[in-house]
């Protein structure tokens, strides 16, 4: 089957739907694609599951490329994310596909979402081709608590969500149903004090919830106090009601990425340049690497402060801190400004802040 090229470059927008097994992940994107703001899309899974996509009256293009009712695309990944993502884009350029306006990528419940996210960015044609359109975690309410407790690759998942979608809490009964959810909500908090955290099963996380662009969150600092529940992943917010300068941001980042290696997962945020102030730009990294950054036309809100998420593992708030007010020029007793860290041989080298 052949269809018409897809037109202009424009970058594909694409979600992540990540959770733990059982979080009801397939299901969700089932109910979803039966929207017409969907319809066309291109669906990647880790895998077949139990009950699978509505995939019962299909028409098969190619290999395991099947379209679904709805009019989506839907393939299985078995290999290389990267290397399926580079094949599915050729195709599509050269009109084997359907011209997918939106990517959804369902992860296995076991997934770490960073190498995916990492991946995404740090590849120069996906980076060009394709841009995060926000990271969609579901966490099963019956199961949450135990799941997060025993599980890393749980907490990770709900650390780098853009939001958070609780499924089955209709399930959760008995007298101490309400102080479940409650315990449940403050665990999710601790991790990711950032995202929000919508009842799916009531409703409240929908198609625009879903859609929306990941760039509305909290312009406070600090967030849920950490729980022993949350291990060592955090997520951290910080703001700043001052425009800052084009270099002395990009020194912030030089210098997150210097002292923090690995441990730093991911940072987003909304950045009102002292340049452009008027056009936020929007910044958005994994691990060392970051997306090209892109400048809004307007902001999206009424708030113009610059605000940044920094998530990490096994960093305490107080070291970024540190740095972020170096950045925003607030006044630190013996510690030095940004510019210092960089230019001043005598000022201590950044591993050093982290004491």
């Amino acid at each position: 089957m052949k269809f018409a090229p897809a037109g202009g470059d424009l970058a594909v927008p694409l979600h992540v739907v990540t959770g733990f097994l059982g979080a009801g992940k397939t299901s969700l994107i089932n109910r979803l694609l039966r929207a017409r703001e969907l319809a066309d899309a291109l669906v990647i899974v880790n895998e077949w599951g139990e009950v699978g996509l509505d995939h019962l009256l299909f028409e098969a293009i190619e290999g395991e490329v099947i379209v679904m009712p709805s009019g989506c695309l839907c393939c299985t990944l078995r290999g290389d994310l990267v290397d399926c993502l580079h094949e599915l884009l050729v195709r599509r350029d050269d009109g084997a596909l359907a011209p997918f306006p939106r990517i959804v990528l369902e992860t296995s419940g076991l997934s770490d979402p960073t190498p995916i996210l990492h991946a995404l960015i740090a590849d120069p044609v996906l980076s060009r081709r394709t841009t995060l359109a926000g990271v969609t975690t579901l966490v099963d309410a019956v199961n949450g608590e135990a799941t997060l407790d025993a599980h890393r690759e749980a907490r990770r998942q709900v650390a780098l969500a853009d939001r958070i979608a609780l499924t089955k809490s209709d399930l959760v009964a008995g007298p101490d149903r309400a102080a479940r959810l409650a315990r449940l909500r403050a665990m999710l908090e601790a991790v990711n004090p950032v995202a929000p955290i919508l009842d799916a099963a009531a409703g409240e996380f929908g198609l625009d919830a879903f859609l929306a662009e990941p760039l509305d969150f909290p312009a406070r600092a600090g967030g849920a106090d950490a729980s022993v529940h949350a291990g060592s992943i955090r997520a951290y917010a910080f703001a700043a009601p001052d425009p800052v300068g084009a270099p002395a941001f990009a020194r912030f980042q030089s210098l997150l990425h210097a002292m923090l290696g690995p441990r730093l997962l991911r940072i987003k945020g909304l950045v009102a340049l002292a340049e452009h102030p008027d056009q936020p730009l929007v910044v958005n990294g994994a691990q060392h690497v970051f997306h090209a950054p892109r400048r809004l036309d307007v902001w999206p809100d009424g708030d113009r402060a610059t605000r940044v998420v920094v998530i990490v593992d096994g960093v305490e708030r107080a070291v970024v801190d540190r740095l972020w007010r170096a950045l925003s020029g607030v006044p630190q007793i013996d510690a030095p400004d940004l510019a210092a860290l960089v230019e001043n041989p005598l000022a201590p080298r950044p591993g050093g802040l982290l004491g």
